[in-house]
Protein backbone atom coordinates (compact mmCIF):
# COMPACT_ATOMS: atom_id res chain seq x y z
CA UNK A 1 0.00 0.00 0.00
CA UNK A 2 1.34 3.41 -0.95
CA UNK A 3 2.20 5.77 1.88
CA UNK A 4 -0.12 8.74 2.37
CA UNK A 5 1.69 11.97 1.46
CA UNK A 6 2.51 14.12 4.49
CA UNK A 7 0.83 17.13 2.86
CA UNK A 8 -2.45 15.16 2.63
CA UNK A 9 -2.27 14.27 6.32
CA UNK A 10 -1.67 17.88 7.24
CA UNK A 11 -4.60 19.00 5.07
CA UNK A 12 -6.94 16.47 6.71
CA UNK A 13 -5.80 17.55 10.16
CA UNK A 14 -6.41 21.19 9.29
CA UNK A 15 -9.84 20.38 7.86
CA UNK A 16 -10.67 18.41 10.98
CA UNK A 17 -9.64 21.32 13.19
CA UNK A 18 -11.82 23.70 11.16
CA UNK A 19 -14.81 21.38 11.51
CA UNK A 20 -14.11 21.02 15.23
CA UNK A 21 -14.07 24.77 15.77
CA UNK A 22 -17.19 25.27 13.65
CA UNK A 23 -18.92 22.64 15.74
CA UNK A 24 -17.70 24.26 18.95
CA UNK A 25 -18.97 27.66 17.84
CA UNK A 26 -22.29 26.14 16.84
CA UNK A 27 -22.54 24.47 20.23
CA UNK A 28 -21.77 27.77 21.99
CA UNK A 29 -24.57 29.41 20.03
CA UNK A 30 -27.03 26.69 21.01
CA UNK A 31 -25.96 26.87 24.64
CA UNK A 32 -26.47 30.63 24.69
CA UNK A 33 -30.12 31.12 25.46
CA UNK A 34 -32.59 33.89 26.11
CA UNK A 35 -34.56 32.92 29.22
CA UNK A 36 -37.93 34.03 30.58
CA UNK A 37 -39.05 34.46 34.17
CA UNK A 38 -42.76 34.71 34.99
CA UNK A 39 -43.97 36.92 37.83
CA UNK A 40 -47.50 37.51 39.05
CA UNK A 41 -49.20 38.20 42.35
CA UNK A 42 -49.70 34.50 43.08
CA UNK A 43 -45.98 33.73 42.79
CA UNK A 44 -44.51 37.16 43.53
CA UNK A 45 -41.89 35.76 45.90
CA UNK A 46 -41.09 32.70 43.78
CA UNK A 47 -41.11 33.54 40.05
CA UNK A 48 -41.09 30.68 37.58
CA UNK A 49 -38.82 30.07 34.63
CA UNK A 50 -40.87 29.46 31.49
CA UNK A 51 -40.16 28.71 27.85
CA UNK A 52 -42.03 30.04 24.82
CA UNK A 53 -43.79 26.68 24.51
CA UNK A 54 -47.43 25.76 25.18
CA UNK A 55 -46.62 22.98 27.64
CA UNK A 56 -44.26 25.17 29.66
CA UNK A 57 -46.86 27.92 30.05
CA UNK A 58 -49.64 25.44 30.85
CA UNK A 59 -47.56 24.06 33.70
CA UNK A 60 -46.81 27.54 35.02
CA UNK A 61 -48.91 30.05 36.93
CA UNK A 62 -49.55 32.07 33.76
CA UNK A 63 -53.14 33.37 33.76
CA UNK A 64 -54.30 34.38 30.30
CA UNK A 65 -57.16 36.57 31.56
CA UNK A 66 -54.69 39.01 33.15
CA UNK A 67 -52.74 41.61 31.14
CA UNK A 68 -49.18 40.68 30.23
CA UNK A 69 -46.02 42.78 30.33
CA UNK A 70 -42.88 41.54 28.56
CA UNK A 71 -39.85 43.36 29.94
CA UNK A 72 -36.42 43.51 28.29
CA UNK A 73 -33.30 44.79 30.11
CA UNK A 74 -30.06 46.36 28.92
CA UNK A 75 -27.85 44.06 26.85
CA UNK A 76 -26.78 41.02 28.90
CA UNK A 77 -29.02 42.08 31.78
CA UNK A 78 -30.15 39.19 33.93
CA UNK A 79 -33.21 38.43 36.04
CA UNK A 80 -31.76 40.43 38.94
CA UNK A 81 -31.19 43.58 36.88
CA UNK A 82 -32.80 46.57 38.62
CA UNK A 83 -34.77 47.61 35.52
CA UNK A 84 -36.53 44.23 35.41
CA UNK A 85 -37.30 44.32 39.13
CA UNK A 86 -38.66 47.87 38.79
CA UNK A 87 -41.07 46.81 36.04
CA UNK A 88 -42.30 43.85 38.12
CA UNK A 89 -42.91 46.01 41.18
CA UNK A 90 -44.52 48.89 39.29
CA UNK A 91 -46.92 46.61 37.42
CA UNK A 92 -47.90 44.18 40.17
CA UNK A 93 -48.45 46.99 42.67
CA UNK A 94 -51.15 48.36 40.35
CA UNK A 95 -52.96 45.28 39.04
CA UNK A 96 -52.94 41.51 38.75
CA UNK A 97 -50.76 40.77 35.73
CA UNK A 98 -48.29 38.41 34.14
CA UNK A 99 -44.90 40.11 34.05
CA UNK A 100 -42.41 38.14 31.96
CA UNK A 101 -38.82 39.27 32.47
CA UNK A 102 -36.39 38.48 29.67
CA UNK A 103 -32.99 37.31 30.92
CA UNK A 104 -30.26 38.16 28.39
CA UNK A 105 -27.25 37.00 30.41
CA UNK A 106 -26.71 33.98 28.17
CA UNK A 107 -28.27 35.33 24.97
CA UNK A 108 -26.22 34.42 21.89
CA UNK A 109 -27.16 37.51 19.89
CA UNK A 110 -29.80 39.94 18.74
CA UNK A 111 -31.41 37.56 16.24
CA UNK A 112 -31.98 34.92 18.90
CA UNK A 113 -33.56 37.44 21.27
CA UNK A 114 -35.94 38.80 18.62
CA UNK A 115 -36.90 35.30 17.53
CA UNK A 116 -37.68 34.05 21.03
CA UNK A 117 -39.48 37.17 22.28
CA UNK A 118 -41.64 37.42 19.16
CA UNK A 119 -42.35 33.69 19.38
CA UNK A 120 -43.54 34.17 22.95
CA UNK A 121 -45.86 37.05 22.03
CA UNK A 122 -47.31 35.16 19.05
CA UNK A 123 -47.75 32.03 21.18
CA UNK A 124 -49.67 33.96 23.84
CA UNK A 125 -51.89 35.49 21.17
CA UNK A 126 -52.56 32.36 19.10
CA UNK A 127 -52.59 29.58 21.69
CA UNK A 128 -53.83 31.39 24.79
CA UNK A 129 -56.15 33.91 23.12
CA UNK A 130 -54.34 36.85 24.70
CA UNK A 131 -55.26 39.95 22.66
CA UNK A 132 -52.28 41.90 21.38
CA UNK A 133 -53.94 44.88 23.07
CA UNK A 134 -53.29 43.18 26.42
CA UNK A 135 -49.54 42.72 25.84
CA UNK A 136 -47.25 45.61 26.75
CA UNK A 137 -43.61 45.53 25.68
CA UNK A 138 -41.15 47.45 27.88
CA UNK A 139 -37.45 47.88 27.19
CA UNK A 140 -34.61 49.70 28.92
CA UNK A 141 -31.42 50.89 27.15
CA UNK A 142 -30.61 48.32 24.42
CA UNK A 143 -33.71 46.44 25.55
CA UNK A 144 -35.84 49.24 24.06
CA UNK A 145 -34.47 48.48 20.58
CA UNK A 146 -34.84 44.74 21.16
CA UNK A 147 -38.46 45.27 22.19
CA UNK A 148 -38.97 47.24 18.99
CA UNK A 149 -37.35 44.51 16.92
CA UNK A 150 -39.51 41.82 18.51
CA UNK A 151 -42.63 43.94 17.90
CA UNK A 152 -41.64 44.42 14.27
CA UNK A 153 -41.20 40.66 13.89
CA UNK A 154 -44.64 40.06 15.42
CA UNK A 155 -46.05 42.47 12.84
CA UNK A 156 -44.25 40.69 10.00
CA UNK A 157 -45.47 37.25 11.14
CA UNK A 158 -49.03 38.14 12.17
CA UNK A 159 -49.79 41.11 9.97
CA UNK A 160 -50.73 43.08 13.10
CA UNK A 161 -48.69 45.30 15.38
CA UNK A 162 -48.54 45.07 19.16
CA UNK A 163 -50.58 47.91 20.62
CA UNK A 164 -48.14 49.50 23.07
CA UNK A 165 -44.39 49.72 23.62
CA UNK A 166 -42.68 51.71 26.38
CA UNK A 167 -38.99 52.53 25.86
CA UNK A 168 -36.94 53.66 28.84
CA UNK A 169 -33.87 55.77 28.02
CA UNK A 170 -32.93 53.86 24.87
CA UNK A 171 -29.31 53.86 23.80
CA UNK A 172 -28.31 54.92 20.30
CA UNK A 173 -28.74 51.31 19.18
CA UNK A 174 -25.59 51.59 17.07
CA UNK A 175 -24.50 48.06 17.99
CA UNK A 176 -27.83 46.50 16.95
CA UNK A 177 -29.37 45.71 13.59
CA UNK A 178 -32.84 46.96 14.54
CA UNK A 179 -33.33 50.50 15.81
CA UNK A 180 -36.50 51.37 17.66
CA UNK A 181 -39.01 53.47 15.71
CA UNK A 182 -42.62 54.59 15.92
CA UNK A 183 -43.49 52.02 13.24
CA UNK A 184 -42.75 49.10 15.59
CA UNK A 185 -46.06 49.26 17.49
CA UNK A 186 -49.39 51.07 17.28
CA UNK A 187 -48.18 53.38 20.06
CA UNK A 188 -44.55 53.87 21.07
CA UNK A 189 -43.71 56.10 24.03
CA UNK A 190 -40.13 56.94 24.95
CA UNK A 191 -38.71 58.34 28.19
CA UNK A 192 -35.30 60.02 27.80
CA UNK A 193 -33.35 60.63 31.02
CA UNK A 194 -29.68 60.59 29.95
CA UNK A 195 -29.65 61.86 26.37
CA UNK A 196 -26.14 62.38 25.08
CA UNK A 197 -24.78 60.04 27.76
CA UNK A 198 -25.90 56.43 27.97
CA UNK A 199 -29.12 57.37 26.15
CA UNK A 200 -29.95 59.08 22.87
CA UNK A 201 -31.42 62.50 22.02
CA UNK A 202 -33.15 61.06 18.97
CA UNK A 203 -36.95 61.07 18.92
CA UNK A 204 -37.91 57.43 18.41
CA UNK A 205 -41.58 57.17 19.32
CA UNK A 206 -44.97 58.70 18.76
CA UNK A 207 -44.33 60.62 21.96
CA UNK A 208 -40.89 61.33 23.42
CA UNK A 209 -40.70 62.59 27.00
CA UNK A 210 -37.62 64.47 28.26
CA UNK A 211 -37.86 64.79 32.06
CA UNK A 212 -35.85 67.82 33.24
CA UNK A 213 -34.59 68.30 29.69
CA UNK A 214 -33.69 64.63 29.28
CA UNK A 215 -29.98 64.70 30.05
CA UNK A 216 -29.11 65.03 33.76
CA UNK A 217 -31.64 64.15 36.43
CA UNK A 218 -32.03 65.97 39.78
CA UNK A 219 -29.93 64.40 42.51
CA UNK A 220 -27.68 62.54 40.04
CA UNK A 221 -23.95 63.12 39.85
CA UNK A 222 -23.14 60.64 37.09
CA UNK A 223 -24.57 59.28 33.84
CA UNK A 224 -25.52 55.90 35.29
CA UNK A 225 -27.81 57.52 37.85
CA UNK A 226 -29.59 59.62 35.21
CA UNK A 227 -29.82 56.64 32.86
CA UNK A 228 -31.45 54.43 35.49
CA UNK A 229 -33.81 57.17 36.62
CA UNK A 230 -35.96 56.18 33.59
CA UNK A 231 -37.17 52.98 35.23
CA UNK A 232 -37.31 54.53 38.69
CA UNK A 233 -40.11 56.77 37.39
CA UNK A 234 -42.27 53.80 36.35
CA UNK A 235 -44.03 53.27 39.68
CA UNK A 236 -45.50 56.78 39.52
CA UNK A 237 -46.06 56.68 35.76
CA UNK A 238 -48.33 53.64 36.13
CA UNK A 239 -50.04 54.81 39.31
CA UNK A 240 -53.53 56.35 39.29
CA UNK A 241 -51.91 59.20 41.25
CA UNK A 242 -49.60 59.99 38.32
CA UNK A 243 -48.81 63.72 38.40
CA UNK A 244 -46.11 63.87 35.72
CA UNK A 245 -47.81 66.80 33.99
CA UNK A 246 -46.06 67.39 30.68
CA UNK A 247 -45.61 70.32 28.35
CA UNK A 248 -45.68 69.98 24.57
CA UNK A 249 -42.66 71.42 22.76
CA UNK A 250 -41.96 72.43 19.21
CA UNK A 251 -38.72 70.46 19.07
CA UNK A 252 -35.97 68.99 21.21
CA UNK A 253 -33.77 72.00 20.40
CA UNK A 254 -36.28 74.54 21.78
CA UNK A 255 -37.40 72.43 24.74
CA UNK A 256 -37.64 74.13 28.15
CA UNK A 257 -40.26 74.96 30.77
CA UNK A 258 -40.51 78.49 29.33
CA UNK A 259 -40.66 77.54 25.64
CA UNK A 260 -43.10 74.63 25.92
CA UNK A 261 -46.82 74.85 26.71
CA UNK A 262 -48.24 72.79 29.54
CA UNK A 263 -50.99 70.36 28.66
CA UNK A 264 -53.21 67.99 30.60
CA UNK A 265 -51.10 65.02 29.48
CA UNK A 266 -49.22 63.10 32.16
CA UNK A 267 -46.17 61.07 31.15
CA UNK A 268 -46.99 57.37 30.90
CA UNK A 269 -50.60 57.77 31.97
CA UNK A 270 -52.86 54.81 31.33
CA UNK A 271 -56.36 54.88 29.95
CA UNK A 272 -58.06 57.72 28.16
CA UNK A 273 -57.20 59.03 24.74
CA UNK A 274 -53.80 58.46 23.20
CA UNK A 275 -51.65 61.61 23.46
CA UNK A 276 -50.89 63.68 20.39
CA UNK A 277 -47.54 62.81 18.81
CA UNK A 278 -44.69 65.10 19.76
CA UNK A 279 -41.91 66.10 22.13
CA UNK A 280 -42.81 66.65 25.80
CA UNK A 281 -40.97 68.29 28.68
CA UNK A 282 -41.64 67.87 32.40
CA UNK A 283 -39.98 68.53 35.72
CA UNK A 284 -39.35 66.03 38.51
CA UNK A 285 -37.93 66.00 42.02
CA UNK A 286 -34.66 64.31 42.91
CA UNK A 287 -36.28 61.50 44.90
CA UNK A 288 -39.59 59.72 45.27
CA UNK A 289 -42.23 61.00 44.95
CA UNK A 290 -40.70 62.35 41.76
CA UNK A 291 -43.72 64.10 40.25
CA UNK A 292 -43.95 67.89 40.59
CA UNK A 293 -46.99 68.64 38.46
CA UNK A 294 -46.86 71.79 36.31
CA UNK A 295 -44.73 74.60 37.76
CA UNK A 296 -44.83 77.09 34.92
CA UNK A 297 -48.55 77.50 34.41
CA UNK A 298 -49.34 78.25 30.78
CA UNK A 299 -51.78 75.54 29.90
CA UNK A 300 -53.07 74.81 26.43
Amino acid sequence: MAATPASSVVFRMQAGLVLFFLFALSGASVQGATEFLLHNRRIRDSPQQVDPEVESLLRSSFYAADPTVVSLPRWQGNSSSPELLAVVAAQLDQQASNVISVDLAEASGEAEVLEKVSKLVILLHKNFDVPLEDILLVGFAEGAHLAGGAAAKVHADLGRKPLHLTALDPTSGASLQHALSSSDAEFVEVVHTNSGGAGTWETLGHVDYYPNGGTTQPGCSDAACSHERAFELLAEMWSPANDFVSAVCGSVETMSAQNCRWSSLKMGQRGGDRPSPGVYFLETRQSSPFARGAYHISFL
